[in-house]
């Protein structure tokens, strides 16, 4: 289980999260959704220790953020940012084995190849597994750092926008081995999303966040609703359901 008790953060005084407490279950999808501005990219540097936290707490299962060790948690939560670098001289299966540093600390074993070569085929690169990076186009570099950090093997991960670049099929595609990952091999993934449909369609639990503070947490079906649509980004929506999941289609088009 994911526990967030009463995380409040400010930056240069002014309040980016407002006393902020969750309880989330393992072994799910959960999508961090929200206007701009809303705390959820804040949230989740904290969560992923990329911010100090300044009050309150985290705890991943038994951990506590605050007081666990860096190699414990490099094996208990794998993380992707918005903004990240990729060195051009790599290629794409030497990037994958960095995902499986906090296991080979440099020498990889069998175990850590198979890893890779599992990820690879899941995330279907074969193509590009000998590329170097710098020949990908922004979206194949996108699949690639994913790849990476699900070659780590976490019983937890945070992507914060992990659909940036990638087109309407790879977009699929990855929330569909998420989701895989969730339920079939009981990961616990946390995704910030702008994309209100990809969170709709593919996430166990939805959290709605405005103005720093958390306004509904539930399944889709429950939370996703014309009213709660309106308050959260002021926009009229038609929601209709389709095969249990809620669709939201802008009025004003």
């Amino acid at each position: 289980m994911i526990t967030i008790n009463n995380v409040s953060h400010h930056i240069d005084h002014s309040p980016i999260l407002n006393n902020i407490s969750l309880s989330l279950e393992d072994a799910q999808v959960i999508a961090l959704i929200g206007p701009n501005g809303a705390g959820k990219s804040t949230l989740f540097s904290v969560m992923s220790r990329l911010q100090p936290l300044q009050s309150g707490s985290v705890q991943f299962g038994e951990y506590d953020i605050a007081h666990t060790d860096s190699k414990v948690m490099a094996k208990t939560v794998a993380i992707l940012a918005q903004n990240n670098q990729l060195q051009g001289r790599l290629r794409v299966e030497e990037l994958l084995m960095f995902g499986r540093y906090p296991y080979h600390q440099g020498r990889p074993t069998p175990a850590d190849h198979q890893k890779v070569a599992e990820v690879i085929q899941k995330f279907e690169l074969q193509d590009m597994a000998d590329r170097y990076l710098s020949t990908l186009s922004g979206g194949q570099q996108q699949r690639v750092l994913i790849a990476m950090i699900v070659c780590q093997d976490t019983p937890y991960l945070l992507l914060d926008e992990p659909l940036n670049n990638l087109d309407m099929y790879h977009s699929g595609q990855l929330m569909r081995a998420l989701r895989s990952l969730a339920h079939e091999q009981k990961k616990t993934v946390v995704i910030v999303l702008h994309d209100i449909n990809q969170a709709a369609q593919f996430a166990d639990t939805v959290v709605m966040m405005k103005a720093g503070q958390v306004i509904q947490t539930g399944h889709p079906i429950e939370v996703l609703t014309q009213e709660t649509i309106q308050d959260l980004y002021g926009v009229k929506a038609t929601v209709i359901e389709h095969k249990g999941y809620p669709v939201i289609i802008d009025s004003r088009v």
